[in-house]
């Protein structure tokens, strides 16, 4: 068997093909059922990746059976999915300190990334970077490449992304973190073909075309697009990506930018409302809607 014998399922979950398209199921969660690792290690990773595809896609019926489970990476996802989708701020906030309980008790990779993602939710960079020293691994450090760009810190988030070379560049998640990189310091064209390659090399299910990629690969190739001035081009990109997750808050809200450079009102309308819909506390929801707000607060005042 080989050294890394689930780097085939690391890299389709890392391109994205978990979402749930049509028939047959995405590539990482039918993999991932399908394989059998050769040792505990691999197994305990293997369950991990499972309920993260469970998480992404999603699929909460079967990540709730798992908040007993045995394994700690399908315990950390079922308490991100109670984080993300309960409405109950009390629960929630139990389910954080279960999480970052979990992580510190196991000392478990998924746990641990579970936990370094729900500190930057909240804000809290510097816990969440600390999260991702604990385990040196390739995700991890890709993990703290998309930290740094978070925080606009574009010249640490360069110097992470060079401690990740040289051990594995071929990985999608290094090949990911590089494109992220690329888009921030303003070389949308190697980041543009970046996804085009792994669109090309992974496609969401076995057959289909070159051109069709995960909704994560299909919205890079969009930012890269819109990046290089290539509005019309950009759009095509996420009318693929509408097509397989048309609730998806980050196709939506890239959209919405597309079609405002193109002069399309009633598209964006169309695409804002619907962001507004699925998604009401997004951050570009909540800034329009204050922008909104101060406008009717002045015309009141002109009025009075």
């Amino acid at each position: 068997m080989a050294d890394d014998e689930l780097q085939e399922v690391r890299d389709n979950f890392y391109v994205g093909n978990f979402q749930k398209a049509s028939q047959p199921p995405a590539q990482a969660l039918q993999m991932c059922e399908s394989t059998q690792g050769s040792h505990d290690l691999a197994q305990n990773e293997l369950r991990a990746t499972l309920a993260r595809c469970c998480l992404s896609i999603p699929l909460f019926d079967r990540l709730k059976a798992m908040q007993n489970s045995d394994c700690p990476g399908e315990q950390a996802a079922a308490l991100m999915a109670v984080i993300l989708k309960s409405r109950n701020e009390q629960q929630k906030a139990s389910a954080k300190e279960k999480l970052y309980g979990l992580a510190a008790q196991t000392h478990d990779m998924s746990c641990a990334m579970m936990a370094a993602i729900t500190y930057a939710m909240d804000g809290s960079w510097n816990d969440a970077v600390q999260q991702t020293k604990a385990h040196p691994t390739l995700e991890m450090q890709a993990l703290c490449v998309f930290l740094c760009l978070s925080c606009n810190q574009f010249s640490m988030a360069e110097k992470k992304l060079a401690e990740m070379a040289g051990n594995n560049d071929d990985s999608a998640v290094f090949r990911l973190a590089t494109a992220a990189v690329k888009l921030a310091t303003g070389d949308p064209e190697e980041a543009y073909l970046t996804y085009c390659d792994l669109s090309t090399q992974f496609p969401p299910a076995d057959g289909e075309d070159s051109e069709s990629g995960s909704v994560l690969l299909q919205t890079g190739k969009a930012l890269a697009n819109m990046q290089r001035g290539m509005y019309t081009e950009a759009v095509e990109d996420l009318q693929r990506a509408v097509a397989v997750a048309p609730n998806d808050p980050d196709v939506l809200v890239n959209m919405c930018c597309c079609v405002t450079h193109l002069g399309k009102k009633d598209e964006f309308q169309t695409y804002y409302a619907k962001l507004e819909q699925t998604c009401p506390t997004h951050a570009y929801v909540v800034k329009t809607q204050s922008l909104t707000d101060v406008f009717t607060r002045f015309k009141a005042s002109l009025a009075a």
